[in-house]
Formats: structure tokens, sequence, C-alpha cells
């Protein structure tokens, strides 16, 4: 009996250590699409496409081993909830990953324009959206169960982000003075929609997090001001687009911000 629980905590340890090193890896990306974005670098943006493809080898090991593990120990309580939130939090981050890679690409499209330093707020969110991150992670790596359950008032502010963004996009758009174009504002957009991802995604680990300790779940207990700030987005979205330097862009081609609920 001691032998079968000394082998199951074996591969808890194991299985533990490569989501940690999974989450090392999408970090390295979140953070090299940022740089990739702020400096134009399609080098660095490249990088950051080529190497999602071992995040994802990463995503297909952890679902392995974690399926392997079920099959093999029957683990229950706790270990049981660690191995089912394992199963859940990689998604996450191989997403998180997903959202990096599209940042890259929107960093290598813009290379011959002036940059997201145009719209003021983006740089803001993604020191947000990285920060997220990097607390989701460390509430893993140290099992703070209260720090977690505190991350979840963050799915406000990511959303309330977006919709300063946009925003600001709008007001660009219709100031003659202004250097940005339709074109930058369409891969902002895309920018700021990847950015809102990484951050619920981001606390949706932490939620993980909290189940595994306390076994309570936190999904769909955020705070009801999310929908308000989710009408506020959808507010923005609708303005008509013929508003906006006379554009011609049919309404079924706009991009929506209202965001999904998180999964």
């Amino acid at each position: 009996m001691q032998q079968q629980a000394n082998y199951l905590q074996q591969l808890l340890v194991s299985l533990r250590t490569r989501l940690l090193v999974m989450c090392a890896s999408v970090g390295i990306a979140l953070e090299d699409a940022g740089k990739a974005m702020a400096a134009g670098d399609p080098g660095r943006a490249a990088s950051v496409i080529e190497n999602d493809a071992a995040i994802d080898a990463l995503e297909n090991e952890i679902d392995e081993m974690a399926l392997q593990l079920l099959a093999r120990t029957q683990p229950v309580a706790r270990d049981l909830r660690f191995v089912v939130s394992a199963l859940r939090m990689v998604v996450d981050l191989e997403r998180i990953g997903d959202e990096a890679v599209s940042m890259a690409e929107q960093a290598i499209l813009m290379q011959d324009k002036p940059g997201f330093g145009v719209i003021s707020h983006v740089r803001e969110m993604f020191y947000k959206a990285s920060e997220a991150f990097d607390r989701a992670v460390r509430v893993f790596r140290e099992n703070n169960a209260e720090e977690a359950r505190l991350m979840l008032r963050g799915d406000e502010e990511a959303v309330q982000s977006e919709v300063r963004i946009i925003q600001e996009i709008m007001e660009g758009l219709s100031d003659s003075e202004s250097s940005l174009d339709p074109y930058q504002a369409m891969h902002i957009i895309l920018v700021a929609r990847s950015l809102t991802r990484v951050w619920r995604r981001s606390i949706n680990i932490a939620e993980q997090v909290y189940f595994i300790n306390q076994g309570e779940s936190l999904k769909h207990k955020g705070d009801e001001r999310v929908e308000e700030a989710r009408l506020a987005a959808s507010k923005f979205a609708s303005v008509p687009h013929e508003s906006i330097h006379g554009s011609n862009v049919d309404d079924d081609d706009a991009p929506d911000v209202e965001q999904e609920g998180r999964n």
C-alpha cells in the first residue's frame, strides 16, 4: 500500500513539474510577442510562431501523463482534483500560447506601420494581461488558494481594458489629424482581443488552483459588473461604421468586441 502511495506521489510530482515547464514556455512566448510588437521585430515574432509547436507537444505530453495517472492509480480527493485540473489548465496554457502566436502575427503584419504605440492603452493592457498570467503561474506554484480567489476580480478589468482600446480607436479614426488608419485599427483590435483572452484564461488557471485546494469551483461566480462591461463593449461595437471617415465597411464584417464567456 505504501509503495503504491509513493508511486502515485511520484507521478503527481512529475505531472506538476511538466505543467510548470509549460507555464514557463508560454510565459516566454507571451513576453517575446510583446517585445516583437513594441519593437516591430519580425524576427522575434517569427520565433514565437516557430516555438509554438513545442508548446503543443507539451500539451499532448501532459494530457497523456494525466490520463495514464488516472488509469493506473485511480486517485481520490485532492489528488483527483489536481489531475482533473491539470487537464483543464493545459488547455488554457495552450490557448494562451496561441494568442501569443496571434499577436506575433499581427506584429509581422504591422512591421511597416508606426506601431501599436499609436493606441496608448495597448501597452498598458499588455502589461496587465502579462501580469495576470505571471500571477496565475505564481498562484499555481505556491498553491495559494486565497490569491487565486482574488484573481477572479480581474475579469471585469480585462473587459473594460478592451473597451478603452476600442474607444480610443474610434476616436482616432474620427480625428482627421490622427495617424491611425483602418488597417492599423483592425490589427490593434485583434491584439486587444488576444490580450483579453490571455487575461481571462489566466484567471481560469487561478480558478483551478482554488478548486484543487478548496474543492469548490469558482467558475461563473464573477462580479455581476462584468456583464455591464460587456454591454458597454457591445455599445461601442454597434456604432455605425459609416460615421467613421465615411467607411464602407459592412456591419457583418465589423469586429465584435463582446467576448464569449470563459470556458
